[in-house]
């Protein structure tokens, strides 16, 4: 079967085609194939020319704090265009020429109001805090009016073992190693998502040809601290370096984080999907680095 997807050699969607390379033959969309999603005809031209039945749309701009700093732009700003026009032509094209449509959202579209350790259900209400989260969150509500078969995959945090791009699992573990101090937020919660689970969730979607939208996001919930802590534990590293903060106090003069962004991953797990506790991902990390 034959997938065409953006952002494919990406930091999430890279580690995808590398797992799933023997079940799908990818095709991917971005800059460095020579498409930009903001170039509506050559979105159009490359997915016509594919006879691939199915559209992966990873490409999103996740800089949180500069897309807040380019907020009175609006419309025009760099995330709008990215993460809804983007997100429109890709649509688009897909209606023109029936594909289905997979798009990789946020748990970012949450308010994060709910008492933790509450998590949110993929129909609860949307209500993004922050530039970034607003345009993923309309990005979603252009996906759910479509006539073509679509589904919403949200994602929270992802990690993997090895990649160019340091996310705050190997920062936590980089700084550690160097003996440095780390201060990390102990009241912001979140389900993080090992990308190398989101794989066979893929692929059991698609197989299942399944519609409407999912989480895909470990079942264990923890804060940046407590995130720290284990990556210490799991990586014998000295813990005694890591100290608690507030999300006031280390947000201050930044973008407003959601307070509880926790996930329920109920849906996915049902169909036989084993997403991974944070624990135990970053056990298997141990032994592939």
């Amino acid at each position: 079967m034959k997938i065409i997807g953006t952002g494919l050699s990406g930091f999430v969607g890279s580690r995808i085609t590398e797992l799933l390379l023997d079940t799908y033959q990818f095709e991917d969309i971005s800059r460095k194939t020579g498409t930009d999603i903001l170039d509506k005809e050559a979105v159009f031209k490359r997915i016509e020319r594919s006879d691939a039945s199915v559209v992966l749309h990873l490409v999103a701009y996740v800089d949180v704090d500069s897309a807040e700093e380019d907020k009175d732009k609006k419309e025009k700003s760099i995330a709008w265009e990215i993460n809804v026009n983007g997100t429109r032509n890709v649509l688009e094209a897909c209606e023109k020429f029936n594909k289905k449509i997979i798009y990789i959202s946020t748990d970012m579209v949450f308010p994060g109001t709910k008492k933790f350790p509450e998590k949110y259900k993929e129909e609860d209400k949307r209500d993004p805090v922050g530039w970034y989260a607003k345009t993923k969150g309309e990005a979603e509500k252009i996906i759910e009016k479509t006539f073509i078969p679509w589904m919403i995959l949200r994602i929270a945090y992802p990690y993997r073992a090895e990649h160019e791009k340091k996310e705050y699992v190997r920062v936590f573990k980089w700084l550690l190693e160097k003996g440095q101090k780390v201060e990390a937020v102990s009241d912001h919660y979140f389900t993080p998502t090992f990308v190398d689970d989101l794989a066979p969730a893929l692929k059991t979607l698609i197989n299942r040809d399944e519609t409407g939208k999912f989480h895909i996001a470990g079942d264990e919930a923890v804060s940046p601290y407590t995130a720290a802590i284990k990556v210490a534990e799991i990586f014998n590293l000295n813990k005694n370096l890591i100290t608690k903060t507030s999300s006031e106090e280390f947000f201050k003069g930044r973008v407003p984080r959601a307070c509880n962004l926790s996930l329920n991953n109920d849906k996915i797990t049902k169909l036989g999907v084993e997403m991974h506790s944070f624990t135990e991902a970053l056990g298997i990390i141990k032994k592939q680095i």
